[in-house]
């Protein structure tokens, strides 16, 4: 239960910025807590105690002694992570009752976070809250490679809910094709990240191949870049591309992707074309290219061929300087 719990807090901090309003106090006795307030107060209070007093009287014993402190004591540091979650939010909005538990918004209105219930059941003593976590961005929903359920079960002990278990289940929905959509896009995006990064890489390591070998030039053979020629060229060069990591590791297809080297004429050579093409050719991703000249273009859902003459520019400010040894 220790590593549930590290792992919950930590899992939630790495996806919700959160602030809450405290409520006016009264004179007035506070009525009593449904369990559903019992886990807001446990993990957003602003009162450091208020974690502590929903854990079991036996947990609690174990897990928390005189003298410990955040540094020491694995509970306290949890419920430190959680106030300043608190700290650090926008805007929050927690909810007793509804669909859900807790709405986060957050970069100027532009994230949002909504922690929803999906069952809140009453089994015998026990009281079982399953929560689903879902991030929007721009008022569109992000997909989550793996949509994470977490089940917390509550029993009330001398009138307060005290948490007694805490279940994460990976939920995986291979029959919902809203999922299936925002998860390819994920893989495209994350592909087409990495294409730019290497054709990048593949720029930069032409460039310092071919002023390493003015007698050579550029280079058409994708592992001269990145290997090291033990009997050197005719003017005693190293043979090295100037420390530069290939991210596909010398193959040609890498990521979806497959990248291409030509034009490489002459004795030296002067021009080469370097081009980054999906290997799915129905796929609507970019395709990369660029040659002596350093300059990376993009076409989308283009050939090869139309990179050159109408491809777009690549924002240098998005560029890849990254990649040497």
């Amino acid at each position: 239960m220790r590593q549930i719990l590290v792992v919950l807090l930590m899992a939630l901090a790495g996806r919700l910025s959160l602030r809450c309003q405290t409520p006016a106090q009264t004179s007035l006795p506070p009525p009593s807590q449904s369990a559903r307030q019992a886990l807001i107060e446990m993990f957003l209070s602003k009162d450091a105690s208020d974690f502590a007093k929903h854990l079991p009287e036996d947990a609690r014993r174990a897990l928390i002694h005189k003298g410990e402190t955040p540094e020491t004591s694995i509970v306290l540091r949890i419920s430190t992570v959680g106030r300043q979650m608190v700290a650090q939010s926008e805007h929050i909005e927690t909810f007793d009752v509804g669909p859900n538990l807790l709405v986060s918004v957050q970069s100027g209105g532009q994230g949002r976070v909504e922690v929803a219930v999906e069952r809140d059941s009453l089994i015998g003593e026990d009281d079982q809250i399953e929560l689903s976590v879902h991030v929007y961005k721009d008022g569109q929903p992000e997909s989550l490679p793996v949509v994470a359920r977490l089940i917390f079960t509550l029993k009330q002990e001398k009138e307060i809910w005290r948490l007694s278990e805490i279940t994460l289940a990976a939920h995986v929905p291979l029959t919902d094709p809203d999922y299936l959509e925002g998860l390819r896009k994920e893989q495209d995006a994350a592909n087409e990240s990495a294409a730019q990064m290497r054709s990048t890489v593949l720029t930069a390591a032409e460039t310092s191949f071919a002023t390493k070998h003015p007698n050579l030039g550029y280079t058409c053979t994708l592992s001269n870049l990145f290997t090291r020629d033990p009997a050197g060229d005719v003017a005693g060069e190293a043979g090295e591309s100037g420390g530069y990591v290939d991210p596909g590791q010398r193959n040609e297809e890498s990521s979806g992707y497959r990248f291409a080297l030509t034009g490489c004429d002459g004795n030296p050579a002067s021009k080469y074309r370097l081009t980054a093409a999906p290997i799915d050719s129905d796929s609507s991703l970019k395709t990369f290219c660029s040659d002596e000249s350093g300059t990376l273009r993009f076409v989308t859902g283009g050939k090869s061929s139309t990179c050159f003459s109408r491809g777009q520019v690549l924002d240098p400010g998005s560029a890849i300087t990254a990649g040497q040894d």
